[in-house]
């Protein structure tokens, strides 16, 4: 008896000890919360979203490093030739520029692009991906934490901190990693900026020198007025125009691959007599073969030789195409150019050789500013599109709405619990269910909607030419369509279920402009949740 009444108290104690230690955890991380001021966070965002001037953002984090997060050493490594140099340190003491030198292997730049959030510099003593000395230099300095500064491929450098915090709270991780994504965000828009500005000293350069007294110079201003054009769908067509008009072609008509590898080839052509079949991609990935490493080919021998065994040099040549060359215009799409008129082929050929790099510039160019445009649209965790995506189409949506009369349907609504998943499965479940609620959402709009994660837990859908009864309807069926998904978590052998409250607005009855309509559908989401939660209600139903 005496035994079973102490291993009560025993337990009893343990379940005490884990309380405590759970309610000075959460402590701990609503500290961190409290050193930071959200004045000088937001500041921090406006900066890096209106200016992304590097070095106004990197002060900025430099100074909420020290202020907000106590850190008493912060160093910071650019990456420069091979190498991750010196660039800024506070709190360094007796250390010069050249202690901190480190090669820059394969094995830490995969450790480094692994994410944002902050890690213990023990971790880069395995396998020693710095050098031992540099790591001692560091440990004498009771730097225990780094954190990287990169934007897909390219990295720009890693910090390392010693702060007073608790650094290994959610709160701490959470705010750093907000912090170097912000940072990141700067120094690729900087990086993007300097590679188009040398693309145009480039091309200036290249337009220049060409000039000779031959006339046979490409006049540099066709190469400069597609600079600054950043649609990947329609620089190459005008890319295309330029080359007929500089060479004088009379007629051209050029082939490329798209993205998918099975799609058939997109065409482009100007100044034939019949618009040109276009072959499929098998006959052109074999037109590629046959042209690959030759110069400028006869339609007309190539149709005769047989090779390729296939109909696209016959549909070439009834087009009145004469010419024909391999013409890759980026590194991840095969082309083929045809023409006819003109100089003599060999003498095209030299010209296009000219041509082709900074083609194949312009086209990367607009390629690059495309994907960094749509990251910055697009919610890393979900996939949908993001905050800032939502209130431009939602400025654009209402306002076409005001000038055709039309009803338009606005919806917001979180999760009832994710809290209390997070509390028991961890903050890595509560990410798997939002993501699984990001195919939910794409699954069930209509072609029309605009659906985006509105931050945290909460979404949104922007219904075009929708009323309060088709509003009130998808919002149904949004709420039983969640309420019947199972969503799976790794390492977790049951699956989860969750309810939502949803909130709608109507354009204009509720709202006749975007701030307005937000604040209507967040007023009836408020309700719903007062309501008992697992509840649809408009706003005109709660007012």
């Amino acid at each position: 008896m005496i035994a079973q009444d102490l291993l009560i108290v025993v337990l009893f104690a343990l379940i005490v000890f884990l309380l405590v230690r759970r309610h000075l955890h959460e402590k701990r991380q609503m500290a961190v919360l409290r050193y930071l001021d959200p004045d000088e966070f937001s500041s921090l965002l406006t900066t890096n979203s209106r200016e992304g001037v590097i070095a106004q953002v990197a002060g900025r984090v430099s100074d909420i490093l020290k202020e907000s997060f106590g850190c008493e050493v912060i160093l910071f490594l650019r990456k420069k030739r091979g190498l991750l140099t010196y660039n800024f340190s506070y709190g360094l003491g007796e250390y010069e520029r050249n202690d901190f030198q480190i090669p820059f292997s394969k094995a830490l730049a995969e450790r480094l692009r692994t994410d944002y959030l902050p890690r213990n510099v023990h971790e880069l003593d395995e396998g020693d991906i710095i050098p031992r000395e540099t790591l001692q230099k560091l440990n004498d300095l009771g730097v225990d934490i780094y954190f990287p500064i990169f934007w897909r491929n390219n990295l720009y450098g890693v910090y390392f901190i010693r702060s007073t915090l608790e650094t290994e709270s959610h709160s701490f991780s959470f705010l750093v990693a907000s912090l170097a994504q912000c940072l990141s965000a700067a120094y690729h828009i900087k990086w993007h900026e300097e590679r188009e500005a040398n693309l145009e000293k480039k091309v200036s350069h290249a337009g220049a020198r060409q000039q000779e007294p031959s006339g046979r110079g490409l006049p540099p201003s066709r190469i400069l007025r597609l600079i600054r054009h950043r649609n990947s769908g329609t620089i190459i067509p005008r890319i295309v125009d330029s080359i007929k008009a500089d060479l004088g072609m009379s007629s051209i008509a050029y082939m490329y691959a798209g993205d998918n590898d099975e799609a058939p080839p997109q065409i482009v052509e100007d100044g034939l007599g019949s618009s040109l079949e276009n072959p499929g991609r098998k006959q052109f990935d074999r037109l590629i073969a046959a042209l690959d490493g030759a110069g400028p080919v006869k339609v007309e021998d190539l149709a005769l030789s047989g090779n390729p065994p296939d109909s696209a040099p016959t549909s070439l040549m009834s087009c009145g195409l004469t010419y024909i060359l391999s013409f890759p215009l980026s590194a991840k799409k095969a082309g083929i150019l045809a023409w006819s008129g003109g100089d003599r082929p060999s003498l095209v050929c030299e010209r296009l050789n000219l041509l082709r790099d900074h083609a194949n510039d312009l086209v990367e160019n607009a390629e690059s500013y495309e994907r960094v445009k749509e990251m910055s649209y697009t919610d890393g965790l979900t996939g949908l599109a993001n905050q800032r995506f939502f209130f431009k189409r939602l400025d654009e949506e209402t306002a076409r709405a005001k000038r055709y009369d039309r009803r338009l349907a606005l919806i917001l609504f979180d999760l009832d619990e994710l809290k209390s998943v997070n509390d028991t499965l961890g903050h890595q479940a509560g990410d798997a269910i939002l993501r699984q609620m990001g195919d939910i959402l794409r699954n069930s709009i209509r072609s029309i909607d605009i659906v985006a994660r509105y931050g945290g837990d909460e979404f949104c859908v922007i219904m075009p030419e929708a009323d309060g009864t088709t509003c009130s309807q998808f919002m149904k069926r949004l709420q039983a369509a969640i309420a019947r998904a199972r969503f799976k978590i790794d390492d977790h052998h049951d699956s989860v279920s969750c309810t939502v409250s949803v909130g709608g607005a109507i354009f204009p009855d509720d709202g006749d402009e975007p701030k307005r309509l937000v604040f209507a559908a967040d007023m009836a989401l408020l309700k719903a949740k007062e309501c008992g939660r697992n509840k649809t209600l408009l706003y005109g139903e709660c007012t």
